[in-house]
């Protein structure tokens, strides 16, 4: 994996990116665009926009989301939300296969 470009807080910078993060127990991953951290009441969250196209029904593209990044338990980064959901068909496209 390419190693991203860290701020200096040692964190990824993923301000050009689109990242989309697991959470246990939620069957579809969160996906934010242009995500920055910010520390919220003293816990540490990604806070970027949901990309049109990345939810359900597209029910809330183009809206303020945000993760607590103690609750992240993997994540994949994406240059773009294009990318992302090129990626997200062909994993469609295989599931249905099965």
């Amino acid at each position: 994996m390419k190693s991203l470009p860290h701020n200096k807080t040692g964190l990824p910078d993923f301000t050009k990116k689109v990242v989309s993060v697991s959470i246990p127990g939620e069957e579809d991953a969160r996906c934010l665009e242009h995500p920055r951290w910010e520390e919220q009441g003293g816990r540490l969250f990604l806070v970027g926009t949901v990309p049109h196209g990345c939810s359900t029904n597209d029910w809330c593209g183009g809206i303020a989301g945000a993760v607590a990044w103690e609750a992240v338990t993997d994540y994949m980064v994406f240059d773009s939300a294009e990318q992302y959901l090129e990626r997200l068909r062909v994993y469609e496209g295989k599931k249905r296969k099965r």
